[in-house]
């Protein structure tokens, strides 16, 4: 029985005080019923070899003091779906606000080139949200010690705004959310900077291509509208659906339109030598079609999703 004892011991000091003596009396019991039913199974086995296989089909001692008492996780289960949220509610800001600062920096810096800009966002991000995931952890922990494991907004939830989701598809990912946001940021900066600032990327650009990049800058701003209606909502509905398909109808037109506005730039641009006008002008006209595929198979995306509705 020394190996039993062992084994008992070594379960007890993995368990809280208040659990180790009914914990060690349970399972001993329970050990003593498995080695009495063994003895009439195995006659031939001896005490010490009965006592080793049970105690290895109960596993080591941690993990059998772990069903008696589960360890308390850092942040408690009722707080688990709030603090997910808020991390990305926050992940999302974040990344928001380096695409911004990264941005302005890139436009009015002609030394930095579009690599470099990339890696000091990436680079901002991941310090940012390191701090952030710190910050938000230990405040959840906190609350945590405090209100233990229960989580007040359990109660005061109503059955009857329960959404109604019957396709897979309608739940929105905050990460799509906030890729939308900050594209459509990018792009007002891209084309606005030139009006507050200067840059050498876009100093070339003819006054045709221009003004028209201006003149769609409405699209953006329904868009990122759009994004704060997804983030409100977070499922598709009928009406967001239609709203999607007809931004994106839009950006597809405009997108067109843009790709055949030439001249795009007055000039070559001072860092592209080695390109002719022509050159370069079919080159931004083929890209800018390419674009414009991204909004056009979410146009029929969403034509899709719709008639699933009516269905």
């Amino acid at each position: 029985m020394d190996l039993l004892e062992r084994y008992l011991a070594a379960v007890q000091q993995e368990l809280p005080k208040e659990k180790q003596q009914d914990v060690t009396r349970e399972l001993k019991a329970n050990i003593l019923d498995q080695l009495d039913a063994m003895q009439e199974q195995a006659p031939s086995l001896t005490d010490e070899e009965r006592i080793h296989s049970v105690l290895k089909q109960l596993g080591p001692p941690k993990q059998m003091a772990h069903q008696f008492a589960p360890p308390t996780p850092l942040i408690p289960i009722g707080l688990m779906p709030l603090f997910s949220y808020t991390l990305a509610m926050v992940f999302g800001i974040l990344f928001l606000i380096q695409v911004i600062q990264s941005s302005l920096l890139w436009l009015g810096n002609e030394n930095l080139g579009l690599l470099l800009m990339l890696k000091h966002m990436a680079g901002g991000f991941v310090r940012d949200a390191t701090f952030a995931f710190s910050v938000i952890t230990f405040g959840f922990w906190v609350i945590g010690k405090e209100q233990g494991s229960a989580c007040k907004s359990a109660a005061s939830w109503d059955p009857a705004k329960l959404p109604q989701l019957a396709k897979p598809w309608q739940q929105i990912e905050l990460s799509d959310i906030f890729i939308d946001l900050a594209t459509y940021l990018f792009l007002l900066l891209l084309i606005w900077y030139p009006v507050f600032g200067q840059s050498l990327a876009s100093a070339e650009l003819s006054i045709h291509s221009r003004f028209l990049l201006q003149a769609f800058s409405p699209l953006l701003l329904l868009g990122i509208a759009l994004c704060a209606w997804q983030l409100k909502q977070r499922y598709w509905t009928t009406a967001l659906l239609k709203c999607n398909l007809v931004l994106n109808a839009l950006l597809v037109t405009a997108i067109v339109i843009l790709a055949w506005a030439s001249p795009f730039y007055s000039s070559v641009p001072a860092q592209l030598p080695w390109l002719t006008t022509e050159q370069l002008e079919r080159s931004i006209t083929i890209t800018l079609l390419i674009i414009a595929l991204i909004p056009g198979w979410e146009v029929i995306r969403d034509w899709r999703r719709l008639q699933q509705f009516d269905n």
